[in-house]
Parts: structure tokens; C-alpha cells; sequence
């Protein structure tokens, strides 16, 4: 196998096992989605460069279908992380607002009539 398809694979590979963690373990964590984030967008520029390399035509077709069903489940994956966050978005809008309507609930009473 070429060695640019290789290292393309070895990429994949690695922003599969990322994307994973992230969803099984830490993208409630504000600091680790963040770090998350910044490697995975340096991991597919680099991704990017490297299949400019690779002449796709000359490569293998079971090799080419391998790769391809390794991008389509990091979009699966991609998916699945966007939805988990956009629930984490809702919850913690629901979050702030209940503390909202607690702090104006508590405005509401006067203490100095208190005995």
C-alpha cells in the first residue's frame, strides 16, 4: 500500500477513536470539547493535505471502499456528537432559565416585614 494511503488511513483512524471518546466520556465538559474541537480541526486540515497526495485512481478499489466506509462512519459519528450537544444546549437552557425564575421569585419577597 502507498505510504501517503497509509498515513491517510492512520488519520482516519485517529479522528474515529477521538470522536469517540468524546461522545462516550467528555463533551459535557466545556474544556475537553474545546481541546476536542481544536485537535480535531487541525487533524482534518492535516487529513486534507495529505489525500491532495494520494492519486486515488491508482489505489486499490477494496482499499478506496475501506476508506470510504471509515469517512462515512465518522459522519455517523459526527451526527451523533451534534445531537448529544444540541440536547446539552437545550438542558442547560432549561438550566438557566429555572435559576432565572428563581432569582426573580426571590426578589419578590420582602424581609423587612419579617419577625
Amino acid at each position: 500500500m502507498n505510504k501517503m494511503v497509509e498515513l491517510f488511513d492512520e488519520f482516519i483512524t485517529k479522528a474515529i477513536v477521538m470522536t469517540e471518546n468524546i461522545i462516550n466520556d467528555n463533551y459535557k465538559d466545556s474544556s475537553k470539547l474545546s481541546d476536542f474541537t481544536q485537535n480535531r480541526e487541525r487533524l482534518m486540515a492535516i487529513i486534507e493535505q495529505v489525500s491532495l497526495q494520494v492519486q486515488w485512481e491508482d489505489i486499490d478499489q477494496n482499499i478506496r471502499h475501506d476508506i470510504d466506509r471509515k469517512i462515512d462512519y465518522i459522519k455517523k459519528l459526527d451526527l451523533k456528537l451534534l445531537t448529544l450537544l444540541q440536547e446539552h444546549q437545550i438542558e442547560i437552557k432549561a438550566e438557566i432559565e429555572q435559576t432565572f425564575k428563581q432569582k426573580e421569585n426571590i426578589k419578590g419577597y420582602n424581609l423587612t416585614d419579617v419577625k
